[in-house]
């Protein structure tokens, strides 16, 4: 649908007031934790934004009933106004109707890339200004506006040597990120913590950001030699621990490669012990770590991380990248880190891939992950020709243009698809309210509508993800195609450890089944022509199945692409479903065995929209288990449930390990068979439901 913001003024006055009425609840604190969602914002930007005519957003702070934007742009425009509006650099607008502040006007001279909120109504902006209002040194690239005019608040001089590219504020004190070598009268590389009153440098932060990485040479561009920069940070919401980013290669002297923790609870301040090489810059088992081979991401970039984002309840933190489908799954791609182990040789709990498209922003609420790029694809790691742009998607592989919203749980896309046009470079800023979030951007329409550079994404309209809660014991425990009765669908009342009552047969036409789970009043069953679908299901009556869309993993990726741990090419589920002999639901990832394979096997599952992960993951290859004689399993209340090919019935405790970590652990216990209770459990499929 296009809207035509010169037709009826009448309707858009009204409209104005309506995103007014909704942008009033729009209130941010003043700091820059994440505002929590419970819900999933709508795909429709509200009305009531100014539109930004030229250049883009690079930086939001929601303080009260104002909205400040920073960036590279000159003239903005009123909603449903033609008339323009100088605004070099930065403006403010009101959330009650979204019209530009006409007292807020400060003088910039260059691009501001971030923003924070200072005492009694002030801000702080950042970026690469050599003058504010007029004057220069030491009012450059950082300083301390009044809020209201945007006048000079003159006793503030940090007076950094280079530009400022991220802050945020805790505790009544400023964290700074950027390009400096000198700041707040001391030397400080690329990081600083200042007194907000004066500007001065805090001694007891000296954290030493250095070995910034020099990229090889790479056809067509000729990087010049980076200057030191931390690039993006965040801090947890109980303030003891700052992520930051950047294109270092040590902090205080210990290897760091574009990521560290920092623990903000000791004096001084000190690196963590917490390391990762999921982002290394360079494939260690190359010998010259200078060369084009060398690079895992497209060596065009001094450093690949563009965003990181602190979940609202500090266990997790969310990152983002650019570098193309190069060597490693690090490059273009979302990832979560779990907060609380500090301990080195971190990985990531999840990786969604582009497939060669850049994220350039992350956004965590809780209820989701937001990913603004331009990327044409998510759940995409298929690509083969490692280029630098996605044309299609590979097997897995989901379309979402230039915007994408990711399940904590396991990194797959939701339904939401706003459909950013054109891509641009991408989403560089966004920001929480209590009633949706803002982002800021390079291009001019959203979800069909206008929305030059800035929008609003209302809660309002959402949806909610249904919990995750699977069925418990005591309950009913079925089984599909059980040895004597290959058609049937059999349901027995279960309390974990005994069956109640004789099987009730609830009817025939079961016997292309193959693996089953139950979950939210929807049964997922493996079908023998190789599809997965779905179907109410009520304890006792089905209805009609629909297919689930694969998006083209029934085909294998092709054959350099491994399972895990093996020399063995991942097969396409168009092949492996006919052969499953069990499925089981937990912890948003969907585990399954297959006939003969000696491997339990885990893919992520978001029933929201009703995706499979791409990636394939082994979850055991053993734990006293013999995958391949499986003939039924399923997980119920802590314990897994499983027949074997001799007919018995067993249980296992189940660790409930997350991420399609979940394996049994201790000794099987037989409850079932021939020689315990006569009867041959061995079936295609078991499921729960209470």
């Amino acid at each position: 649908m296009r809207t035509n913001l010169r037709t009826s003024s009448s309707r858009l006055v009204a409209a104005s007031l309506a995103a007014g009425a909704l942008l009033l609840g729009a209130i941010m604190p003043a700091g820059a934790v994440n505002i929590g969602h419970s819900s999933i914002v709508s795909e429709t930007p509200a009305a009531g934004t100014p539109n930004i005519r030229d250049g883009r957003v690079n930086a939001l702070l929601v303080l009260g009933t104002r909205v400040y934007v920073g960036g590279t742009f000159s003239t903005v425009r009123n909603p449903g106004s033609s008339t323009d509006i100088t605004r070099r650099f930065i403006f403010a607008f009101n959330t009650a109707n979204g019209t530009v502040d006409t007292t807020f006007r400060p003088n910039l001279t260059g691009a501001v890339e971030a923003i924070a909120p200072g005492p009694d109504g002030s801000i702080f902006v950042g970026g690469k200004f050599n003058q504010t209002n007029g004057q220069g040194a030491p009012y450059r690239r950082l300083v301390r506006l009044n809020g209201t005019t945007g006048a000079t608040v003159t006793s503030f001089r940090a007076n950094p040597d280079d530009q400022v590219l991220d802050l945020d504020v805790r505790n009544g004190q400023l964290y700074v990120g950027g390009e400096f070598f000198n700041i707040g009268g001391a030397a400080r590389s690329g990081m600083a913590r200042l007194d907000m009153a004066s500007g001065n440098a805090d001694p007891t932060f000296h954290v030493s950001f250095t070995d910034p990485y020099t990229p090889p040479p790479f056809p067509g561009r000729d990087p010049a030699t980076p200057v030191l920069r931390v690039w993006k940070f965040d801090i947890t919401p109980d303030n003891s621990k700052l992520v930051a980013t950047g294109n270092f290669r040590r902090v205080d002297g210990e290897p760091r490669e574009q990521i560290a923790i920092l623990d903000l609870g000791v004096s001084p301040v000190a690196v963590t012990p917490w390391s990762t090489d999921f982002f290394r810059q360079t494939d260690p088992d190359v010998a010259d770590q200078n060369s084009l081979q060398a690079a895992w991401c497209i060596p065009a970039f001094a450093h690949y991380i563009r965003g990181v984002d602190i979940s609202p309840d500090g266990s997790y933190f969310a990152a983002v990248t650019t570098g193309a489908n190069w060597l490693h799954p690090s490059c273009d791609s979302m990832t979560r880190f779990d907060l609380g182990d500090y301990t080195p040789n971190q990985q990531p709990e999840w990786v969604t891939q582009t497939g060669g498209d850049s994220f350039h922003s992350v956004l965590v609420t809780g209820a989701a992950i937001y990913g603004g790029g331009h990327q044409q694809f998510v759940n995409n790691p298929y690509n083969p020709n490692r280029c630098g742009f996605c044309t299609n998607p590979f097997p897995g592989g989901v379309a979402r243009t230039g915007f994408s919203a990711h399940d904590p749980r396991n990194g797959m896309p939701f339904t939401w698809n706003p459909v950013r046009q054109p891509r641009g470079k991408g989403v560089l800023a966004m920001m929480s309210t209590t009633a949706g979030f803002y982002f800021g951007s390079d291009t001019d329409r959203i979800h069909g509508l206008t929305r030059q550079k800035l929008a609003f994404m209302p809660l309002a309209g959402g949806v909610t993800q249904a919990p995750e809660n699977p069925y418990t014991l005591p309950g009913n425990f079925y089984t599909v195609g059980q040895t004597g009765s290959p058609d049937a669908l059999l349901r027995r009342s279960f309390d974990g450890t005994t069956f109640v009552n004789p099987a009730t047969d609830l009817g025939t036409g079961w016997s292309d089944v193959h693996g089953a789970f139950a979950l939210n009043g929807r049964l997922y069953t493996g079908q023998s022509n190789g599809t997965l679908t779905v179907r109410t299901f009520d304890g006792t009556t089905a209805g009609s199945t629909s297919t689930i869309n694969l998006y083209g993993l029934e085909n294998a990726p092709g054959p350099q692409y491994l399972i895990p741990g093996t020399s063995d090419p991942i097969p396409g589920l168009a092949t492996t479903i006919p052969s499953l002999t069990g499925m089981a639901i937990d912890k948003g990832f969907i585990y399954y065995t297959v006939q003969g394979d000696p491997r339990l096997y885990a893919r992520a599952f978001t029933q929201q929209s009703q995706i499979l992960g791409a990636p394939l993951l082994v979850a055991s290859t053993g734990d006293g288990v013999d995958w391949a004689q499986v003939r039924g399993m399923t997980i119920a209340s802590g314990t897994m449930y499983f027949a074997l090919s001799d007919g018995t019935l067993n249980a296992m405790a189940w660790n409930g390990g997350a991420y399609g970590q979940g394996h049994p652990t201790g000794s099987a216990t037989q409850i079932g068979g021939p020689l315990i209770d006569g009867t041959d459990w061995a079936s295609n499929a078991f499921f729960v439901m209470s």
